[in-house]
């Protein structure tokens, strides 16, 4: 019988469980990465919905942007299925915690997540600002020409200094004080 017919060996099947037991504890570390990175990806979908949400209310706060429901319902629905996935997701990173203790940056995740489900709870849609300076200002061609001639005439004529003594400065308690003084 040469050694190829023989069946296998115990050192050759101790060396073979060996194998299989490390390729399980490494498929199982593969997972936990592959969940690590879909955490990244949800976390930084969340904060680029946040951002944009922001940037975008801005913009109708200082009506720059009209606002339209068709907007408002769609960066709300962004919100809803975002959280609707990282709601899976972490139920899934439970059980990797249970198995391997800590997962990279799912305490991100869950905090992010309660970011947004409060945010969802107290959804209100974006108003233009009621201060119309904090507004955009929006200038004909016209007008804006007719300002700039207003400035350049402004540097041009600087305005008019009586002649006289250059008055000194004094303290808020200096001038409070000398207007108590009676007046004769």
């Amino acid at each position: 019988m040469n050694t190829v017919e023989r069946r296998p060996s115990p050192v050759y099947q101790q060396v073979k469980a060996y194998e299989e037991a490390w390729k399980k504890d490494h498929d199982a570390v593969r997972e936990c990465w592959d969940w690590e990175d879909t955490i990244t990806v949800g976390i930084s979908t969340g904060l680029l919905l946040e951002r944009v949400d922001c940037a975008w209310r801005d913009r109708v706060f200082r009506e720059t942007e009209e606002y339209c429901d068709e907007a408002n319902e769609a960066y709300q629905t962004l919100f809803t299925v975002w959280l609707r996935v990282t709601d899976a997701v972490l139920a899934g990173v439970v059980e990797l915690e249970s198995r391997f203790g800590q997962v990279d940056n799912a305490e991100e995740l869950r905090q992010l997540a309660a970011r947004v489900r409060e945010h969802l709870a107290r959804w209100e849609k974006p108003r233009l600002s009621m201060a119309v300076g904090l507004r955009e200002q929006k200038l004909s061609p016209e007008a804006a020409a007719e300002m700039n001639r207003i400035l350049y005439e402004a540097q041009t004529n600087p305005p008019h200094i009586p002649p006289g003594p250059i008055p000194q400065e004094i303290s808020a308690e200096e001038f409070f004080a000398l207007m108590r003084r009676p007046r004769p």
